[in-house]
């Protein structure tokens, strides 16, 4: 029997269904594991105000502007820890199919930042953000998706 997972994703959490089988009506809940990360505004990830430089012409001095977005790039972080949880998975043979349904920049990330054995097991990517819906409706939008 084919072990099928499903990852709902964003920026800031993420919910892998493990043992997903679309065959069956009335199936139990597959198991849960549940990846977070606290969201935080950019004045919670940088305490320090940028800094000063003197102008190129004149005395003048003005704030520096950060090079970064700072958000994006905790969500970065947590996306390329989700990537990095799956691909243990998949180097165990823990699953042999995998759907992604992900925020559009979240699933642009983790392609970019998926092992190539997750990569190879992948068979289906979803850009709808789908991690707030219950575990019944989340697996049967993408039956819906998967097989109209």
């Amino acid at each position: 029997m084919t072990k099928t997972w499903i990852l709902a994703a964003d920026g800031n959490q993420a919910r892998l269904l493990k043992g997903v089988n679309f065959l069956k009506d009335g199936q139990r809940s597959p198991e849960q594991e549940i990846f977070r990360s606290e969201p935080k505004k950019a004045q919670e990830i940088m305490s320090d105000r940028p800094g000063r430089s003197y102008s190129s012409h004149g005395p003048g001095r003005s704030a520096m502007e950060y090079t970064s977005d700072p958000v994006r790039d905790e969500q970065q972080r947590f996306t390329a820890e989700v990537a990095e949880k799956l691909e243990c998975y998949a180097g165990a043979d823990a699953f042999d199919r995998l759907i992604v349904c992900a925020a559009p920049q979240t699933l642009g990330h983790l392609r970019a930042m998926l092992g190539a054995k997750s990569r190879e097991k992948t068979t289906a990517e979803i850009d709808k953000d789908f991690t707030n819906l219950p575990t019944e409706k989340l697996v049967a939008s993408v039956r819906s998706i998967m097989f109209e």
